[in-house]
């Protein structure tokens, strides 16, 4: 299982791309990783697992994801 940081960092990005753009955009995995400063390989394993959790939704290869509601109310507790 993945640090609940590594979650929670990822979360936090996604948020912020709902909460600054009017129609926000899917977020590139690519993206994540630079952010987060860690291979695209293992950010496609966090997404994918983030997914499973339903805290985000991507597309079958993780390459571009977005949260869920469940995702902005596991920030808020």
């Amino acid at each position: 299982m993945y640090r609940a940081n590594q979650i929670q960092k990822v979360l936090e990005l996604l948020a912020r791309n709902i909460a600054t753009n009017v129609q926000p955009n899917l977020v590139d995995s690519m993206q994540i990783a630079r952010e987060l400063d860690l291979s695209v390989a293992e950010t496609k394993q966090i997404l994918t697992t983030m997914h499973e959790m339903g805290v985000i939704e991507s597309n079958m290869e993780a390459d571009y994801s977005l949260i869920t509601r469940a995702g902005l109310n596991s920030l808020h507790h």
